[in-house]
């Protein structure tokens, strides 16, 4: 009431005003003459907000997926990731998250940066020489925030060469309440596109934590055999030990149905009017540089988990930790070759597994933060060779924090690979056995930031980065 009052008096105000100043220039009186100022073109103003649940620091941009919010949907890794500057994300399928989609940081994608869960690297090992991550496995149904490193500086991600994206995992509470966080999400779209999630988050006595999750995402594509199911479950355990010390051991289960875009010309006998035109000569999966038909359902179906044990203990100025790591996909592909026959469910797999030993955040002094370790990796192809490489590192970073506004980041870390690969084809026929060699070295890196005032800062960096051969 307050406020129309108001509202009305200025009406009333501004009528008798009006009124006065028409008087005045019908009588003639004249009102005193007013000098007026220069005006200025300011130019166009644009006013931007932070986006919900994005933090950007020049160490790093945080996104706490809780938090954060965009148009539409949030189901997916890629979906968090298409509205985060300096990230591009092409998908195979727009509809959801599928095994063809490419993630870049400022043009350089998977082969060439790294995706962590925890910390831990979880790019495949790449048969046929690509480094691949399948973002269809990645949900956000358990992910409590992402970190997004860009460029190669930081020496405790290895083989970071344009970037670092490290999902930080729900590990659940330390609390005493009993009754847990429960979350249930259903959707709907279009082409019989749907999804269905549910989660559980809670504690026990401050002993134990947990986090489980299971969804389900399913749609016929929007080309022609362009089908997609994906199932997934999520499953975390936190115990909480003497002397601030804690175990944590995670799961992640992926299992995948997947159909290729198949061609779908209206010059073919097999045209489906019902779909869109799809030639022969379309960009293909980038898995595929050559087209499929719609004859034998060409698809594949993936099985892949992540398993983490993760042990974390204060000792002394820092805190230690070792962490054991392993993923698995297996995969089962039938499509069309290159020649033109029908291969019906070839099979792949894959294993990276290792463990990282570290002391971080060792506060030396008020002025000095120091991490070291050391990280072991075996990524191989079971089924035919369980070893291509052994990837033995140790690192050392420490930051330095010069006045109020000053930091430097040195660090280094050394290599020693041995690896297992096979030769290139030139001439007639394959190689009848495999080419082994090894590699070291020391890849230093450094980083300089200027906080020139609150709202900007400033950074140059340098390094030297070691990317891990094709195999």
């Amino acid at each position: 009431m307050r406020s129309k009052a108001n509202s009305t008096f200025l009406w009333i105000n501004s009528f008798f005003i009006g009124c006065i100043s028409m008087l005045g220039l019908l009588t003639g009186n004249a009102w005193p003459q007013v000098e007026h100022s220069e005006i200025v073109d300011l130019g166009r103003i644009t006013v931007m907000a932070p986006q919900p649940g994005v933090e950007i620091t020049p160490e790093k941009t945080i996104i706490r997926v809780d938090e954060f919010k965009k148009p539409g949907e949030v189901r997916t890794l890629t979906d968090v990731l298409t509205e985060i500057g300096g990230i591009d994300v092409q998908r195979a399928n727009p509809l959801m998250a599928s095994p063809g989609d490419e993630v870049s940081i400022r043009g350089l994608n998977e082969g060439r940066m790294v995706i962590e869960i925890d910390g831990r690297r979880i790019n495949q090992t790449g048969h046929y020489g690509r480094y691949i991550v399948d973002w269809s496995t990645l949900n956000i149904d358990d992910i409590e925030r992402i970190e997004i490193i860009r460029g190669g500086h930081s020496v405790l991600h290895p083989f970071a060469i344009g970037g670092v994206i490290n999902i930080i995992t729900k590990k659940g509470k330390k609390t005493k309440e009993l009754k847990p966080e429960m979350g249930l999400k259903a959707g709907y779209g279009d082409f019989n596109t749907y999804n269905l999630s549910a989660s559980i988050n809670g504690g026990v006595n401050n002993r134990i934590g947990y986090n489980f999750s299971a969804s389900k995402q399913e749609t016929d594509g929007y080309l022609r055999n362009n089908y997609q199911d994906t199932k997934s479950i999520n499953g975390h355990l936190t115990f909480y030990l003497p002397r601030e010390a804690s175990l944590s051991l995670g799961f992640k289960y992926c299992n995948i149905d997947y159909g290729f875009p198949v061609v779908n010309d209206p010059a073919r006998a097999d045209y489906d009017p019902d779909y869109p035109i799809f030639r022969a000569d379309a960009d293909q999966l980038r898995h595929l540089n050559w087209p499929q038909y719609a004859a034998n359902n060409p698809h594949w179906e993936k099985h892949t988990s992540y398993i983490d044990a993760i042990f974390q203990i204060p000792m002394g100025p820092g805190i230690g930790k070792v962490h054991y790591f392993e993923t698995a996909g297996r995969r089962w592909t039938s499509l069309y070759t290159k020649m033109g026959t029908f291969d019906k469910d070839h099979f792949v797999d894959d294993r990276t597994k290792g463990f990282i030993i570290e002391y971080r955040d060792v506060n030396l002094s008020d002025s000095h933060s120091l991490t070291m370790g050391m990280e072991y990796q075996e990524l191989g192809w079971p089924d035919q060779n369980p070893i291509i490489y052994q990837v033995q590192s140790a690192y050392a970073q420490d930051v330095i924090r010069l006045g109020d506004r000053w930091t430097v980041t040195p660090g280094v870390r050394y290599y020693k690979v041995d690896m297992d690969t096979y030769y290139s084809q030139f001439g007639a026929g394959w190689p009848i056995s495999g080419k082994k060699q090894d590699d070291s070295g020391l890849y230093p890196s450094l980083k300089v930031d200027f906080q020139a005032s609150l709202q900007t800062a400033l950074y140059a960096a340098v390094s030297r980065s070691y990317r891990l051969p094709c195999p």
